[in-house]
């Protein structure tokens, strides 16, 4: 039986024909990174938390009210306040022919509709207040999202995922791309989640420095399989690149 601070359990999940199967619990106000070679099973991982994509057997349930939900498909990880940010944010997270109010609020129609109705003063009010937390850069909400830049467009993207008071976040390289500014805002609005909402991260990153900075523990990848896991006071540079060639490291104290 899960503890009572399991917010997902992974069984015997295997991601490729004859792969090794991985069994994981994740926990209220965990950060948890994911590290690897590129190619090397991270993301399927990832994806398989977000319901996106079919492993070859094994199961993920998440755990609201003490009760299990199999997270099969975006719409029974939705319904399981968990939420997914693709690494590729303009294919498959950004609607460019749209204003930067309408990404935010067509994210969260649940939320800020009633009756039929968008309450555009409730969504426009919460808009205003991720853009001062997250230090969100536009002339006018009514802008085409396009016209900002990208770390600008992936704080949108971040907003309205938050919006929807998720209990777990899945994030697939969040700052890819961005500069150290957007990176640092970004972080903050992470460390305040998990301290103030008691949200959990599972973060995949290809910023070896930002999973050393960011995460509790960390799985690291190699070949489909899990190669090692890593407590924060274990976690380097040089423990996670030797993890990924399937070589260990001591931990110099």
């Amino acid at each position: 039986m899960p503890d009572n601070d399991t917010v997902l359990s992974i069984r015997d999940l295997v991601l490729k024909p004859g792969g090794e199967a991985i069994s994981e619990v994740l926990r209220e106000r965990e950060v948890v990174g994911l590290s690897g070679l590129d190619g090397h099973g991270q993301t399927a991982f990832l994806e398989s938390l977000a319901g996106v994509n079919e492993s070859v057997s094994g199961r993920v349930d998440a755990f609201t009210g003490g009760r299990p939900l199999p997270i099969t498909s975006l719409a029974s990880a939705a319904r399981a306040h968990i939420g997914y940010l693709p690494v590729d944010r303009r294919t498959n997270g950004v609607f460019p022919n749209l204003s930067v109010e309408d990404n935010f609020t067509l994210g969260n129609l649940k939320r800020f509709s009633c009756g039929g109705w968008v309450r555009t003063s409730n969504a426009r009010r919460v808009l205003a207040s991720f853009r001062e937390e997250l230090s969100i850069v536009y002339a006018d909400r009514r802008d085409p999202i396009t016209h900002l830049s990208g770390g600008n467009q992936q704080k949108v993207l971040l907003a309205r995922l938050m919006a929807r008071n998720p209990r777990v976040m899945l994030l697939n390289d969040p700052t890819r791309g961005v500069d150290i500014a957007t990176r640092q805002i970004l972080y903050g609005c992470i460390r305040r989640a998990v301290r103030d909402q008691g949200m959990t991260f599972v973060i995949l990153s290809t910023e070896l420095e930002e999973i050393v900075e960011l995460c509790d523990r960390v799985i690291v990848f190699r070949e489909y399989a899990v190669s090692a896991r890593l407590t924060r006071g274990e976690t380097t540079v040089d423990t996670l690149m030797a993890a990924m060639f399937g070589q260990k490291r001591e931990v110099l104290s």
